[in-house]
C-alpha cells in the first residue's frame, strides 16, 4: 500500500493498548500502556489499519507547550506503528493527520517526549529537538523534549 492509501481513523483507547504494549512498553520495565489522560475528554487517538489489524496509533492531548503556556498546544503521546510496518511512511502518515487535527483546532505548537531513538523521525517532520536528555520512568530510555510551531493564520 502506498503511502496515499492509508487512511487515518479515530479510534478508542481498548483498541490502542495491545499496539502500545508490543511497541512501546516491549523490553521495558513498565508492563502498562495506558496513560493517566487516555480517558480524557480531549484526548484524540487515531490509529491505521491494514485490514482488520491497527498497524498504528498515536494520542494527541491538549497539555501546554512547557516553553510557552500562554499558547494552546497539543501534545503527541503513546506514538506507535507495528513493528512489522515500521520504516514504511506509515507514521508519518499519522503524525500528519495529527498536525492537521491540531492546526485545525488553533493550536501554536504540537510537541512530544520523544524517545531518542525516534528523534531523527521527528526532525524529518519539522520538528526541533529541544532542551537535555532525560530519562522517561516508565520506559527507562533516553528522551527529549519535541516541539513543532504551528504557523498562525493572519
Amino acid at each position: 500500500m502506498s503511502n496515499e492509501q492509508w487512511i487515518v481513523s479515530t479510534v478508542k483507547t481498548t483498541d490502542i493498548l495491545d499496539l502500545r504494549m508490543s511497541v512501546l512498553r516491549d523490553g521495558t520495565p513498565s508492563q502498562d500502556p495506558r496513560y493517566p489522560q487516555d480517558d480524557d475528554p480531549d484526548a484524540l487517538h487515531l490509529g491505521i489499519f491494514e485490514d482488520e489489524t491497527l498497524i498504528a496509533t498515536s494520542t494527541w492531548l491538549d497539555r501546554p507547550w512547557p516553553l510557552d503556556e500562554r499558547r494552546f498546544a497539543v501534545q503527541l503521546r503513546g506514538m506507535a506503528v507495528a513493528k512489522t510496518h515500521q520504516s514504511r511512511g506509515i507514521g508519518g502518515v499519522l503524525l500528519r493527520a495529527g498536525i492537521e487535527r491540531a492546526r485545525e483546532r488553533g493550536a501554536t505548537f504540537v510537541w512530544a517526549r520523544a524517545r531518542d531513538l525516534a528523534l531523527k523521525f521527528y526532525e524529518r517532520h519539522g520538528f526541533a529537538v529541544v532542551g537535555d536528555q532525560f530519562t522517561d520512568e516508565a520506559t527507562g530510555l533516553g528522551h527529549h523534549l519535541v516541539v513543532l510551531e504551528l504557523p498562525t493564520s493572519r
